[in-house]
Protein backbone atom coordinates (compact mmCIF):
# COMPACT_ATOMS: atom_id res chain seq x y z
CA UNK A 1 0.00 0.00 0.00
CA UNK A 2 1.31 3.38 -1.08
CA UNK A 3 1.77 6.27 1.63
CA UNK A 4 0.02 9.53 1.22
CA UNK A 5 2.52 12.23 -0.18
CA UNK A 6 1.75 14.66 2.96
CA UNK A 7 2.69 12.05 5.61
CA UNK A 8 5.81 12.05 3.66
CA UNK A 9 6.36 16.41 3.82
CA UNK A 10 8.84 17.34 6.18
CA UNK A 11 8.30 21.25 7.15
CA UNK A 12 11.63 22.70 7.53
CA UNK A 13 11.79 23.81 11.20
CA UNK A 14 14.65 26.99 9.63
CA UNK A 15 13.64 30.38 9.62
CA UNK A 16 15.46 32.38 7.19
CA UNK A 17 16.19 35.59 7.87
CA UNK A 18 13.53 38.21 7.25
CA UNK A 19 16.33 39.39 4.78
CA UNK A 20 16.03 36.46 2.69
CA UNK A 21 13.14 36.92 1.13
CA UNK A 22 11.93 39.06 -1.52
CA UNK A 23 8.91 39.80 -3.51
CA UNK A 24 5.30 39.96 -1.26
CA UNK A 25 6.34 37.43 0.20
CA UNK A 26 9.23 39.07 2.05
CA UNK A 27 7.09 42.15 2.82
CA UNK A 28 4.23 39.46 4.28
CA UNK A 29 6.88 38.09 6.29
CA UNK A 30 8.45 40.92 7.61
CA UNK A 31 5.19 42.58 8.55
CA UNK A 32 4.28 39.63 10.36
CA UNK A 33 7.78 39.76 12.16
CA UNK A 34 7.30 43.33 12.61
CA UNK A 35 3.86 43.24 14.88
CA UNK A 36 5.76 40.30 16.77
CA UNK A 37 7.99 42.72 18.47
CA UNK A 38 4.73 45.11 18.75
CA UNK A 39 5.76 47.53 16.13
CA UNK A 40 3.13 49.09 14.46
CA UNK A 41 4.03 49.09 10.39
CA UNK A 42 2.55 51.10 7.27
CA UNK A 43 1.31 49.22 3.55
CA UNK A 44 2.30 51.75 0.92
CA UNK A 45 0.36 50.65 -2.54
CA UNK A 46 0.31 52.62 -5.71
CA UNK A 47 -3.32 53.17 -6.63
CA UNK A 48 -3.09 55.03 -9.50
CA UNK A 49 -0.71 56.48 -12.15
CA UNK A 50 -0.80 58.71 -14.93
CA UNK A 51 2.02 59.57 -17.63
CA UNK A 52 5.21 58.36 -16.89
CA UNK A 53 5.54 56.58 -13.30
CA UNK A 54 8.57 55.04 -11.90
CA UNK A 55 6.61 52.57 -10.00
CA UNK A 56 3.52 50.62 -11.50
CA UNK A 57 0.07 50.38 -10.11
CA UNK A 58 -0.40 47.90 -7.28
CA UNK A 59 3.27 48.29 -6.09
CA UNK A 60 3.63 47.86 -2.31
CA UNK A 61 6.51 48.68 0.18
CA UNK A 62 6.36 48.40 3.44
CA UNK A 63 7.26 51.35 5.99
CA UNK A 64 7.24 51.88 10.08
CA UNK A 65 8.34 54.25 12.29
CA UNK A 66 12.27 54.06 11.22
CA UNK A 67 11.24 54.44 7.08
CA UNK A 68 11.23 52.38 4.26
CA UNK A 69 11.57 48.15 5.07
CA UNK A 70 11.00 46.11 2.38
CA UNK A 71 8.94 46.31 -0.58
CA UNK A 72 9.36 48.11 -4.34
CA UNK A 73 8.87 51.95 -3.65
CA UNK A 74 11.59 52.54 -1.62
CA UNK A 75 14.44 54.80 -2.86
CA UNK A 76 14.87 58.78 -3.65
CA UNK A 77 12.60 61.37 -2.36
CA UNK A 78 9.53 59.31 -2.57
CA UNK A 79 10.93 57.00 -0.31
CA UNK A 80 11.32 60.14 2.26
CA UNK A 81 8.08 61.53 1.46
CA UNK A 82 6.79 58.24 2.35
CA UNK A 83 8.50 57.58 5.69
CA UNK A 84 7.73 60.78 6.38
CA UNK A 85 4.11 60.23 6.07
CA UNK A 86 4.37 57.30 8.06
CA UNK A 87 5.58 58.83 11.44
CA UNK A 88 2.31 60.75 11.07
CA UNK A 89 0.05 58.03 10.01
CA UNK A 90 1.30 55.99 12.96
CA UNK A 91 0.89 58.81 15.47
CA UNK A 92 -2.86 59.78 14.21
CA UNK A 93 -3.49 56.28 13.32
CA UNK A 94 -5.69 56.66 9.86
CA UNK A 95 -4.73 55.81 6.48
CA UNK A 96 -3.52 58.51 3.92
CA UNK A 97 -3.95 59.04 -0.31
CA UNK A 98 -0.61 60.53 -1.13
CA UNK A 99 -0.11 62.27 -4.14
CA UNK A 100 3.44 62.41 -5.92
CA UNK A 101 3.74 64.48 -8.78
CA UNK A 102 6.32 63.08 -11.44
CA UNK A 103 8.53 66.70 -10.40
CA UNK A 104 8.62 65.41 -7.30
CA UNK A 105 10.34 61.50 -7.57
CA UNK A 106 13.91 62.11 -7.86
CA UNK A 107 14.30 58.83 -8.83
CA UNK A 108 12.75 58.53 -12.49
CA UNK A 109 12.97 60.56 -15.38
CA UNK A 110 9.66 61.64 -15.33
CA UNK A 111 11.19 64.68 -13.32
CA UNK A 112 11.56 65.83 -17.37
CA UNK A 113 10.20 69.73 -18.20
CA UNK A 114 6.46 68.88 -19.33
CA UNK A 115 5.93 65.32 -17.95
CA UNK A 116 3.04 65.40 -16.11
CA UNK A 117 2.64 62.13 -14.48
CA UNK A 118 1.88 61.53 -11.50
CA UNK A 119 0.87 58.41 -9.03
CA UNK A 120 -1.27 58.17 -6.36
CA UNK A 121 -0.23 56.05 -2.59
CA UNK A 122 -2.52 54.64 -0.39
CA UNK A 123 -0.86 54.77 2.95
CA UNK A 124 -2.89 51.84 5.33
CA UNK A 125 -2.19 51.15 8.90
CA UNK A 126 -1.42 47.75 10.10
CA UNK A 127 -1.35 47.55 14.13
CA UNK A 128 0.52 45.03 15.60
CA UNK A 129 -2.41 43.97 17.30
CA UNK A 130 -4.57 43.32 14.79
CA UNK A 131 -4.25 43.50 11.17
CA UNK A 132 -6.48 42.13 8.88
CA UNK A 133 -5.12 43.25 5.85
CA UNK A 134 -1.51 41.85 7.48
CA UNK A 135 -2.95 38.66 8.23
CA UNK A 136 -4.70 38.59 4.26
CA UNK A 137 -1.20 38.74 3.16
CA UNK A 138 0.13 36.00 4.85
CA UNK A 139 -2.61 33.89 4.01
CA UNK A 140 -2.37 34.68 0.07
CA UNK A 141 1.35 33.41 0.30
CA UNK A 142 0.72 30.41 2.46
CA UNK A 143 -1.66 29.16 0.62
CA UNK A 144 -0.85 30.05 -3.08
CA UNK A 145 -3.86 32.12 -3.35
CA UNK A 146 -4.78 35.35 -5.51
CA UNK A 147 -4.85 38.53 -2.80
CA UNK A 148 -7.73 40.33 -4.41
CA UNK A 149 -7.89 43.96 -2.52
CA UNK A 150 -11.26 46.51 -2.67
CA UNK A 151 -9.90 49.86 -1.31
CA UNK A 152 -11.94 52.99 -0.39
CA UNK A 153 -9.90 56.13 -1.72
CA UNK A 154 -12.63 58.81 -0.35
CA UNK A 155 -11.50 62.34 -0.95
CA UNK A 156 -9.30 64.93 0.20
CA UNK A 157 -11.92 66.62 2.40
CA UNK A 158 -13.40 62.90 3.51
CA UNK A 159 -16.85 64.29 2.89
CA UNK A 160 -17.24 60.44 0.33
CA UNK A 161 -15.96 57.40 2.60
CA UNK A 162 -12.93 57.39 5.04
CA UNK A 163 -9.74 56.61 2.88
CA UNK A 164 -8.24 53.61 3.56
CA UNK A 165 -11.16 51.03 4.85
CA UNK A 166 -11.36 47.86 2.11
CA UNK A 167 -11.44 44.38 2.24
CA UNK A 168 -8.93 41.63 1.15
CA UNK A 169 -10.42 38.42 0.02
CA UNK A 170 -7.78 35.11 -0.52
CA UNK A 171 -10.27 32.73 -1.91
CA UNK A 172 -13.06 31.97 0.22
CA UNK A 173 -11.72 34.23 3.22
CA UNK A 174 -13.09 37.72 3.43
CA UNK A 175 -10.44 40.30 5.34
CA UNK A 176 -12.41 44.14 6.27
CA UNK A 177 -10.78 46.33 7.92
CA UNK A 178 -11.46 50.58 8.72
CA UNK A 179 -9.48 53.35 7.98
CA UNK A 180 -7.23 52.76 10.85
CA UNK A 181 -6.28 49.23 10.16
CA UNK A 182 -8.62 47.27 12.39
CA UNK A 183 -10.76 44.61 12.02
CA UNK A 184 -14.48 45.57 11.36
CA UNK A 185 -17.63 43.62 10.81
CA UNK A 186 -18.96 45.95 7.66
CA UNK A 187 -17.81 48.57 5.09
CA UNK A 188 -20.87 49.52 4.05
CA UNK A 189 -20.80 51.35 0.02
CA UNK A 190 -17.90 51.76 -1.12
CA UNK A 191 -18.28 55.76 -2.81
CA UNK A 192 -14.79 55.83 -4.94
CA UNK A 193 -13.40 52.17 -5.02
CA UNK A 194 -9.52 50.95 -6.33
CA UNK A 195 -9.61 47.38 -7.28
CA UNK A 196 -6.42 45.43 -7.03
CA UNK A 197 -5.17 41.76 -7.33
CA UNK A 198 -2.20 39.92 -6.80
CA UNK A 199 -0.95 36.58 -8.19
CA UNK A 200 0.45 34.84 -5.40
CA UNK A 201 4.31 34.26 -5.21
CA UNK A 202 5.74 31.41 -7.35
CA UNK A 203 5.89 27.65 -6.49
CA UNK A 204 9.04 26.10 -7.43
CA UNK A 205 9.54 22.19 -7.12
CA UNK A 206 13.26 20.89 -7.30
CA UNK A 207 13.43 17.18 -8.29
CA UNK A 208 16.06 15.54 -6.59
CA UNK A 209 19.09 17.42 -4.30
CA UNK A 210 22.69 18.33 -5.77
CA UNK A 211 25.18 21.05 -6.04
CA UNK A 212 23.00 23.84 -7.50
CA UNK A 213 19.98 23.27 -4.57
CA UNK A 214 21.78 25.46 -2.43
CA UNK A 215 22.28 28.22 -5.18
CA UNK A 216 18.61 27.68 -6.72
CA UNK A 217 16.86 28.04 -2.78
CA UNK A 218 18.87 31.28 -2.07
CA UNK A 219 18.18 33.23 -5.39
CA UNK A 220 14.51 31.36 -5.62
CA UNK A 221 13.98 33.51 -2.09
CA UNK A 222 15.43 36.43 -2.64
CA UNK A 223 12.70 36.88 -5.09
CA UNK A 224 10.10 35.72 -3.31
CA UNK A 225 9.63 32.20 -4.35
CA UNK A 226 8.86 29.28 -3.05
CA UNK A 227 10.97 26.22 -2.76
CA UNK A 228 10.35 23.21 -2.22
CA UNK A 229 12.52 19.70 -2.82
CA UNK A 230 11.22 16.38 -4.36
CA UNK A 231 13.67 13.34 -2.80
CA UNK A 232 13.17 10.07 -1.92
CA UNK A 233 16.88 9.22 -0.74
CA UNK A 234 18.43 8.66 2.18
CA UNK A 235 21.05 11.51 1.81
CA UNK A 236 18.41 13.68 0.68
CA UNK A 237 16.87 14.29 4.27
CA UNK A 238 20.02 15.85 5.28
CA UNK A 239 21.57 18.13 2.34
CA UNK A 240 17.63 19.42 2.41
CA UNK A 241 18.01 20.75 6.28
CA UNK A 242 21.08 22.02 5.34
CA UNK A 243 20.00 23.72 2.72
CA UNK A 244 16.67 25.48 4.13
CA UNK A 245 14.20 24.60 1.27
CA UNK A 246 10.15 25.42 2.30
CA UNK A 247 9.35 21.77 1.94
CA UNK A 248 10.94 18.06 1.26
CA UNK A 249 8.62 15.15 -0.22
CA UNK A 250 10.51 12.22 0.72
CA UNK A 251 8.39 10.74 -2.57
CA UNK A 252 9.87 8.60 -5.12
CA UNK A 253 8.85 8.85 -8.79
CA UNK A 254 5.94 6.52 -8.40
CA UNK A 255 4.48 8.96 -5.87
CA UNK A 256 5.19 11.73 -7.97
CA UNK A 257 1.25 11.78 -9.62
CA UNK A 258 -0.14 11.53 -6.48
CA UNK A 259 1.44 14.35 -5.07
CA UNK A 260 1.09 16.95 -7.89
CA UNK A 261 -2.19 16.30 -7.46
CA UNK A 262 -2.28 17.42 -4.23
CA UNK A 263 0.30 20.29 -4.20
CA UNK A 264 0.46 23.17 -6.90
CA UNK A 265 3.50 23.98 -8.85
CA UNK A 266 4.13 26.77 -11.59
CA UNK A 267 7.64 25.29 -12.63
CA UNK A 268 9.37 22.58 -12.33
CA UNK A 269 13.46 21.46 -12.06
CA UNK A 270 15.14 17.89 -12.66
CA UNK A 271 17.90 17.38 -11.24
CA UNK A 272 18.59 14.57 -9.52
CA UNK A 273 22.04 13.55 -10.93
CA UNK A 274 20.95 10.36 -12.02
CA UNK A 275 20.18 9.24 -15.33
CA UNK A 276 17.92 6.38 -14.45
CA UNK A 277 15.93 8.56 -11.28
CA UNK A 278 15.87 11.61 -13.52
CA UNK A 279 14.21 9.71 -16.65
CA UNK A 280 11.38 7.91 -13.83
CA UNK A 281 10.12 11.34 -12.28
CA UNK A 282 10.39 12.64 -16.11
CA UNK A 283 7.99 9.76 -17.11
CA UNK A 284 5.54 11.21 -14.40
CA UNK A 285 5.50 14.95 -15.57
CA UNK A 286 4.49 14.15 -19.10
CA UNK A 287 0.66 14.14 -18.16
CA UNK A 288 1.13 16.61 -15.60
CA UNK A 289 -0.14 20.51 -16.63
CA UNK A 290 2.84 22.00 -15.64
CA UNK A 291 4.18 24.90 -18.09
CA UNK A 292 8.02 24.35 -17.15
CA UNK A 293 9.90 21.34 -16.78
CA UNK A 294 13.62 22.03 -16.57
CA UNK A 295 16.07 19.20 -16.79
CA UNK A 296 19.86 19.97 -16.00
CA UNK A 297 22.96 18.87 -17.75
CA UNK A 298 24.13 18.98 -21.42
CA UNK A 299 21.88 18.37 -24.51
CA UNK A 300 23.46 15.16 -24.94
CA UNK A 301 21.95 14.06 -21.52
CA UNK A 302 18.58 15.61 -22.21
CA UNK A 303 18.08 13.13 -25.77
CA UNK A 304 19.24 10.45 -24.01
CA UNK A 305 16.65 10.68 -21.47
CA UNK A 306 13.68 11.56 -24.09
CA UNK A 307 14.76 8.30 -25.65
CA UNK A 308 14.34 6.84 -22.22
CA UNK A 309 10.82 7.91 -21.76
CA UNK A 310 9.37 6.78 -24.95
CA UNK A 311 7.70 9.01 -27.75
CA UNK A 312 4.59 9.18 -25.74
CA UNK A 313 6.41 11.37 -23.17
CA UNK A 314 8.52 12.98 -25.19
CA UNK A 315 5.70 14.48 -27.07
CA UNK A 316 4.04 15.65 -24.17
CA UNK A 317 6.59 17.89 -23.15
CA UNK A 318 7.60 19.07 -26.41
CA UNK A 319 6.34 22.24 -25.70
CA UNK A 320 7.13 22.45 -22.12
CA UNK A 321 10.73 21.03 -21.73
CA UNK A 322 13.51 23.64 -20.94
CA UNK A 323 16.49 21.58 -21.21
CA UNK A 324 19.12 22.81 -20.83
CA UNK A 325 17.15 24.80 -18.39
CA UNK A 326 18.67 28.78 -17.95
CA UNK A 327 19.48 31.11 -20.28
CA UNK A 328 22.78 31.68 -21.64
CA UNK A 329 24.39 33.65 -19.64
CA UNK A 330 27.72 32.10 -19.24
CA UNK A 331 29.38 31.36 -16.49
CA UNK A 332 29.99 27.31 -14.66
CA UNK A 333 29.74 26.21 -11.59
CA UNK A 334 26.26 25.78 -9.44
CA UNK A 335 26.05 29.62 -8.49
CA UNK A 336 26.00 30.30 -11.76
CA UNK A 337 23.80 27.39 -13.25
CA UNK A 338 21.53 28.64 -10.58
CA UNK A 339 21.55 32.09 -11.85
CA UNK A 340 20.93 31.34 -15.48
CA UNK A 341 17.56 29.24 -14.37
CA UNK A 342 16.43 31.69 -12.16
CA UNK A 343 16.57 34.16 -14.94
CA UNK A 344 15.17 32.22 -17.55
CA UNK A 345 12.00 31.68 -14.70
CA UNK A 346 11.46 34.81 -13.88
CA UNK A 347 11.31 35.49 -17.70
CA UNK A 348 8.33 32.95 -18.19
CA UNK A 349 6.61 33.60 -14.67
CA UNK A 350 6.28 37.38 -15.04
CA UNK A 351 5.20 36.47 -19.61
CA UNK A 352 3.30 33.02 -20.07
CA UNK A 353 2.01 32.94 -16.57
CA UNK A 354 0.95 35.47 -14.23
CA UNK A 355 -0.46 37.98 -16.83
Amino acid sequence: MSVPASLLSLPTDRQPSPHGYGGTRGLSYLAGQLALQSIDSVLAIVVSTSGASARVRGAMGLFDASGYRAGSLGGGSVQQRLSEATRSILEEGRAELVHIEAADDSSHASRMPGDKGSMQILLLPMPAADSPLRAALESACTRSAWLRLRLELGDETRSRGEPGSGEARTGADVFTFDCRGRACSSLGTFTQPANLSFAPPPRIALIGCGPETRPLTRLAHLVGWYVEVIDSRREAAEFFHANAADRQHAVDPEGLPALLEERHFDAVIIGAHDLELDGRYMSCLGASGIGYVGLLGAPERRDALLRRVGDIVATQLELRLYAPAGLSLGGDGPEAVALSIIAQLQHYLAHDVHV
